[in-house]
């Protein structure tokens, strides 16, 4: 697999599907339901009997399309496979490589499928998937745990359809379960949810006004609110829930939330990720154990308490965590306070779990084994919080955001809550934490969480561990809201600035009168809900254990529980009215003597002020006031009364303690055989699943079985292990006189047409050996002739059950074998006297099939093609020679649909052998025969291009020698006409006239002879020039460079284009015109060159030609084809420049070799 295939599978899906007993029905149909193409990478983990070979690989392999593979050690996980685990071992996954162990616990408390979870979440984070099938116990809730906190889907089977409903109750219990489907609808959920995150489904990313519509209706139903958590949070949850749901638009999602209440409720959970453990971050709790604990234990008495709060307690894992080394502390110091630890969550589903403290086995691993033993007692499905840890910790529903705050407190843990808060909500917090604190007490936070950032008010501890220490400035006064919707800042936010600016001016004013210089106070609404607390007023109340309102009786003090009970007893329901009443007592250790007052508002809100004695109160109910002598006898009565009821209580309980100690031992006792049986019970029904579907699939193979023997017209019998006839086929009929009382008989009694005894023995051969054999077998007459071919029979243990013989009759097939081998040979004649005409003939030849490829090719078809020729077979013939494409296959299949010989064709083209030069070729194509139809086109090619080129050749000296001509003419013309002009007499200027034609003769002879080999340059053009124009005219100017054959002939027919040229149109043709020709050798870099320069002097301007003329075309391609060189004309208004460069290597190499002459 190559990077760009891993990085791809690395962001597909790993779907871990955990199962037990009857899970093999239900994950048979889903992954029937599943093909490769959806690119899952899907692991199964099931309970398995290791002391038994599972049937699980081959009976999913005949029910599905994917690959199914047994885990091995190291095993790549690749989409669109599937996984299963192998018996007796433990499955992880890390790097998405899988891993095998061996189990660390017991059988009966072993929980394979939630440490395979646990490790896919760790691995594949948001990329992976949970489900849960049909099994009982709850293995796999404490892993789809850490699946939900990793961003993971988690699906259950519906408990109705599975076989077995207690894994798919525990994981719906857990609260980590996004959907509960049937097995259909879950195979359409992971498909919908696959193809919206691949971006083949549509998406909500970034679409921040959808978010904010839909947590306005989270708000309204479930009255919290999600402004300031992370956006990128939100959108997240929010796409797994629609994809979880199979929603297409953001507008059916919004319907949907509209039209049920509980979608609302539901998105809620999965935002509030509820996932926790035992001492998490252990070395964090090292810390705490160490260091933070024994100092906010040291120096307490018993008239002392020890609070503590873990806002976010989810579950109650990390609370019970911290009341462990709490306890553990006391046992070890000699002052014995009162210990408080507040858990408060606002998921009401997971304080329930927190609240019962019961947990598994797979949770309770990472407590350590003296703590686990001392607090946690052992149950059928793990562990339960025991009394002594229980009695420390209180769980109630509390929000961080909204709810008045504990207060005093020695230690608050927040962990992994923080991080999904905006920047303003986390300043909040931390100043509800800076409240909360005593001066010098401890805030611990997640690995991801500081306070340094937002609020001032606390230096660093442990740095590493993320503990820190409240400083002792003053708190800043907290702004709680009055309305149980959440905090003041809303999803919306619009409205008119400055009247809301100045609403919020007069209420800041307010609230800083009322909690600096008023007298403490709480305030409640018409049903007696706390609205208000004032600052100092915490010291007045104390929350409860158990499900709780954040109501005055459940908040209040206990010590203050009757002087409230009779104010609200005795309120009457006028507004303004104020009642009035007295307390001395103590409260946390302080003596206090107070006067209480109450007064009902318009609104039918009431609000309760605590007065200190002395101070100046409102005029009260002095009738209420009056009675307080009367009231502290009532007091007393109650309390003795109460003392007395807790006496009997205490009674009963230790008598209750006592048998509970019994039930508890015997208890034990029963779960542990239970746990073991369970188990086997697990492992069993696995195996009786599979062992159903084997006896399913064998009762099908013994039908198609019984089908085979009744419908094949093979003669087959079948023996036993004494070689008695046990069965036999319709067909076996025809040579054994077989009656149904044979059955159990021996073969040897059954009359046959073979010989007596023929038979017997090769079967007593193979049921002695185990090896099958075959071998020819005749009648007595020798009239039919057979194939026997007999095999043993085992079963799986390979213990003997008989033998199965089968007769072929090859009668007929021998025969016709007889008649095709002396076919075979005539063809054989034939084909090699076809291969030697392929060989031997001079012309090229191929044959195709049907589908065009070539079926043969002979040694010149592969050269013209240049393709050896082996590789022509089984290519089409556009693949050999592409150049050439439809020119040469239109034929091809013309003769094979009308099987019509073409014959003469000519094909002008180019191939591999020669790609630079076209190619003339006479082509037939004639169609071969078989019973009528045409089975093959067969192919001449004979290459006509040298005659091709030799006709193109001869026309091109015809048109050289024409124009020869008319130059030579138009030389003599200009010669006869500059003689003319000339003085003298008339004998003179014929005489020159002569010579001139003469010298003109001998150029044009030197160039034109075959035998000639070299000359100098000088000696090349001095007969066209000087001696034709004369040195007064003619300059010539250079060194001596002696040219060889070729170069002579070349630069020679361009010096005679030249002075054709001059002598027509330049220099030469005007009276006093002149003409300066120069040459040399430098050395310009790249090699020597040799450069002639040819310049015409005209007294009268020369006009340039218009287009270029055949001696221009001439000189050019003479040069550049011949010397490889290069010619450049230049027509100035004196006349015409030539400069020809060639390289020297062209000249001066003297080259036997004319075969580039121009005739």
């Amino acid at each position: 697999m190559n990077n760009s295939e891993m990085n791809q599978d690395s962001r597909e899906l790993v779907v871990g599907v955990g199962a037990s007993a009857g899970g093999f029905e239900a994950f048979r149909d889903l992954f029937a339901r599943l093909s490769a193409n959806e690119k899952l990478a899907i692991i199964l983990v099931q309970h398995l009997d290791p002391d038994h070979r599972s049937l699980l690989q081959e009976l999913l392999t005949k029910r599905t399309s994917t690959p199914v593979h047994t885990a091995e050690e190291g095993m790549r996980v690749e989409s669109g496979n599937i996984y299963l685990i192998p018996p007796g071992a433990s499955l992880t996954i890390k790097d998405r490589e899988l891993h095998l162990a061996d189990f660390d616990s017991p059988r009966g408390q072993r929980r394979p499928i939630d440490t395979f979870f646990r490790s896919l979440a760790e691995d594949q984070g948001e990329d992976c998937v949970g489900i849960i099938l049909s099994g009982t116990g709850s293995d796999g809730s404490d892993g789809i745990k850490a699946i939900k906190e990793a961003g993971g889907l988690v699906l259950a089977q519906n408990p109705t359809e599975a076989s077995y409903d207690g894994m798919p109750k525990s994981a719906i219990a857990s609260g980590a379960v996004d959907l509960t489907l049937t097995i259909a609808e879950m195979a359409d959920v992971l498909r919908d949810y696959r193809q919206r995150r691949t971006g083949i489904g549509p998406t909500i990313d970034n679409n921040y006004e959808f978010v904010s519509r839909v947590f306005k209706h989270v708000r309204y139903h479930t009255g919290h609110d999600f402004s300031d958590y992370k956006q990128s949070t939100l959108l997240r949850r929010l796409a797994v829930r629609m994809s979880a749901l199979g929603t297409v638009s953001p507008s059916q999602y919004l319907e949907k939330l509209i039209q049920d209440r509980q979608e609302a409720v539901k998105l809620q959970r999965d935002v509030l990720i509820n996932v926790t453990g035992f001492f998490r971050d252990p070395d964090a709790f090292e810390t705490l154990k160490t260091h933070v604990i024994p100092s906010i234990v040291r120096g307490k008495g018993k008239s002392d308490e020890v609070r503590v709060w873990v806002p976010g307690c989810s579950t109650g894992e990390e609370a019970y965590s911290i009341g462990m080394l709490i306890a553990a502390e006391l046992e070890r110091s000699d002052g014995k306070p009162l210990v408080t630890i507040f858990g408060t969550d606002i998921d009401d589903e997971a304080l329930q779990v927190a609240r019962a403290g019961q947990y598994g086995n797979i949770a309770a691993e990472k407590i350590p084994e003296d703590l686990l033993q001392r607090y946690m007692q052992p149950t059928q499905a793990g562990f339960e919080v025991g009394k002594k840890l229980r009695s420390l910790v209180r769980f109630s529903e509390h929000s961080l955001i909204k709810d008045p705050p504990f207060s005093k407190l020695d230690l608050i843990s927040c962990r992994n809550l923080l991080i999904y808060f905006e920047k303003p909500l986390q300043e909040h917090a931390f100043k509800v934490f800076h409240y909360s604190l005593k001066p010098g007490r401890y805030l611990f936070l997640g690995t991801s969480e500081t306070p340094q950032s937002v609020h001032p008010g606390f230096s660093d501890f442990s740095t590493a561990h993320h503990i820190y220490e409240r400083d002792g400035r003053p708190s800043e006064p907290l702004s709680l809201p009055l309305s149980p919707i959440g905090l003041n800042r809303r999803l919306d936010t619009h409205g008119d600035q400055s009247s809301g600016y100045s609403r919020q001016s007069s209420d800041a004013v307010r609230d800083a009168i009322l909690e600096r210089h008023s007298p403490p106070f709480i305030a409640t609404a018409p049903g007696g809900t706390v609205t208000r607390l004032s600052p100092g007023a915490e010291k007045f109340c104390k929350l409860r254990s158990g499900d709780m309102q954040v109501t005055l009786s459940n908040l209040i003090h206990p010590s203050l529980e009757s002087t409230i009970r009779r104010l609200n007893n005795q309120a009457t329901e006028r507004d303004g009215e104020v009642s009035s009443a007295s307390f001395t007592g103590e409260i946390d250790g302080e003596a206090l003597d107070l006067e209480v007052t109450s007064e009902r508002l318009s609104t039918g809100e009431r609000f309760f002020v605590f007065h200190q004695k002395g101070d100046e109160i409102p005029s009260v109910d002095r009738t209420l006031a009056a009675s307080s002598g009367d009231e502290s006898e009532y007091v007393r009565e109650l309390e003795q009364e109460l003392d007395d009821a807790r006496q009997t209580v205490r009674t009963t309980i230790e008598e209750l303690e006592t048998s509970n100690e019994e039930l508890k031992s015997s208890n034990e006792e029963m779960m542990s055989m239970n746990e073991e049986l369970q188990s086997s019970n697990e492992e069993l029904s696995t195996i009786n699943e599979e062992l159903q579907a084997k006896i399913s699939e064998l009762n099908e193979l013994n039908a198609d079985l019984n089908g085979f023997v009744a419908s094949t017209s093979l003669a087959t019998v079948f023996l036993d292990d004494k070689l008695a006839v046990k069965r036999y086929t319709e067909e076996s009929l025809k040579y054994f006189r077989f009656v149904e009382a044979d059955i159990g008989r021996p073969l040897d009694d059954i009359a046959s047409i073979f010989p007596v005894g023929a038979l017997a023995p090769l079967c007593k051969s193979v049921l002695d050996t185990g090896e099958m054999i075959e071998t020819d077998l005749k009648s007595f007459d020798e009239e039919f002739e057979f194939i026997l071919r007999a095999a043993a029979s085992r079963d799986s243990d390979d213990s003997d059950l008989g033998v199965i013989f089968t007769l072929i009759d090859v009668t007929e097939m021998r025969r016709n074998a007889r008649e095709l081998d002396v076919a075979k040979l005539e063809a054989q004649q034939r084909l090699a006297e076809v291969n030697e005409l392929y060989r031997v003939s001079p012309v090229a030849m191929a044959l195709f099939g049907p589908d065009l490829t070539y079926i043969r090719a002979n040694k010149g078809l592969a050269e013209i093609n240049g393709i050896p020729i082996e590789d022509h077979f089984g290519k089409r013939i556009d693949e050999i020679v592409p150049e050439l494409g439809q020119t040469v296959i239109e034929p091809v299949r013309k003769v094979f649909e009308t099987g019509k010989a073409i014959l003469n064709q000519e094909v002008v083209g180019r191939t591999p052998a020669n790609p630079d030069r076209d190619l003339t070729w006479i082509v037939d194509w004639y169609p071969l025969h078989v019973a009528g139809d045409v089975a093959a086109v067969g192919v001449n090619v004979r290459d006509v291009t040298a005659y091709k080129e030799v006709q193109e050749e001869l026309r091109r000296v015809m048109l050289e020698l024409q124009h020869r001509v008319k130059n030579m003419l138009a030389n003599v013309a200009a010669l006869v006409n500059r003689a003319r002009l000339e003085e003298g007499d008339a004998e003179q200027v014929l005489h020159t006239l002569f010579n001139r034609i003469t010298a003109l003769g001998k150029t044009h002879q030197l160039l034109t002879q075959e035998n000639w080999h070299s000359a100098t340059f000088r000696e090349l053009i001095e007969p066209e020039l000087t001696r034709v124009y004369g040195d007064d005219i003619v300059s010539l100017r250079g060194p001596s460079i002696r040219c060889n054959s070729k170069a002579t002939l070349a630069l020679g027919m361009a010096v005679h284009e030249l002075a054709t040229n001059a002598a027509k149109y330049g220099c030469l043709a005007q009276p006093d015109g002149k003409l300066d020709v120069s040459w040399s050798r430098t050395d310009e870099g790249d090699g020597e060159v040799f450069r002639m320069n040819w310049q015409e002097t005209c007294p009268e301007q020369i006009e340039p030609p218009t287009r270029e003329g055949f001696g221009s075309t001439l000189i050019k391609s003479t040069i550049e084809r011949t010397l490889d060189g290069n010619v450049e004309l230049f027509w100035e208004p004196s006349g015409l420049r030539c400069v020809i460069t060639v390289p020297s290597e062209s000249i001066t190499e003297f080259d036997e070799d004319i075969s580039g002459k121009l005739f």
